[in-house]
């Protein structure tokens, strides 16, 4: 069952406001973020949640006391350190630094957004590779527009997934970062991503959900931290038509935080794509995503 936590505020992790309700260890009634794990007792304030968290990794520790009324997995310390930028090594946890990434960046495209997606690439000069795929039959038309870049094409055929694999198959191997022409990563997630691959590749990961920021004319939207499965090992594959997913095993996956990717689209596409999305899924549509993306961003909750 999924509820609200009694607060009404959004998870100070990872900012989701769905929760939920289960007792832990000891029988105690709380409730659990459905995204990054976090768990804290029945109307316990989560500002002073927070607090404790950032404090407990500072101090270099990553573990909750039998007292605290809150706890977290291996898995949520790591969701949260990453989040609130530290690197937890068996159980010590440490500021990350930066690092330099070969993370290959992936941008699929279609013909009106070529400009945009060219822009695109031109703003992310520190990915040595760099691959665009037009949703097009020829890519020589579109190729002069992206100097310096590998552009491909090939038909989407109304299959998400089906064009993010063509894009990871041509990457070969390492890291893949992939955008659509209409996303950015903001200025934290651009300087993260060496020391996040880095410590992904320490655990044993493949994939990793970053956070995207909707902003529906201009506006930040309800619908935060929106994971997308985004930066993958190239040897990952996704599956499903629309609302595309990696398939690997949940445990070689994590949440990836620090920052996000900054996703700009106007009302009239929010409301466009759900048609556009039913007709090619049956489960495609989700109108509760619509509703999110119109509604402004509220701190507290998402009314």
């Amino acid at each position: 069952m999924t509820v609200r936590h009694a607060a009404r505020l959004r998870c100070p992790v990872c900012g989701n406001p769905d929760w939920h309700q289960r007792f832990d260890d000891a029988g105690t009634h709380g409730e659990e973020c459905t995204h990054c794990g976090l768990w804290v007792a029945a109307d316990v304030p989560l500002d002073g949640v927070e607090r404790a968290i950032r404090g407990r990794l500072a101090d270099g520790t990553a573990r909750a006391l039998g007292t605290d009324p809150w706890s977290m997995t291996a898995e949520a310390w790591r969701n949260a350190a990453w989040r609130f930028g530290y690197v937890v090594e068996q159980g010590h946890a440490s500021p990350a630094q930066a690092r330099n990434h070969t993370i290959t960046l992936g941008i699929i495209t279609q013909p009106s957004e070529c400009d945009a997606a060219a822009a695109l690439v031109a703003t992310l000069p520190e990915f040595g590779r760099r691959i665009v795929l037009v949703d097009a039959p020829d890519a020589a038309p579109w190729a002069a527009r992206f100097p310096g870049v590998e552009v491909h094409a090939h038909p989407l055929d109304g299959n998400f997934a089906a064009q993010r694999n063509r894009v990871q198959a041509l990457a070969g191997d390492g890291w893949v970062l992939q955008l659509d022409s209409d996303e950015r990563p903001d200025p934290l997630l651009r300087e993260s991503l060496g020391w996040l691959v880095s410590a992904a590749e320490a655990d044993g990961l493949r994939s990793l959900g970053l956070a995207r920021r909707n902003l529906v004319d201009g506006v930040a939207s309800a619908l935060f931290p929106d994971i997308q499965y985004r930066l993958n090992r190239a040897n990952v594959r996704f599956s499903g038509a629309v609302h595309e997913r990696p398939v690997v095993p949940f445990a070689q996956t994590s949440l990836a935080l620090v920052g996000a990717i900054e996703h700009r689209l106007d009302s009239a596409r929010v409301r466009a794509r759900t048609l556009t999305y039913a007709a090619m899924s049956s489960d495609g549509a989700r109108p509760e995503d619509e509703t999110r993306l119109l509604r402004p961003f509220d701190p507290i909750a998402d009314r």
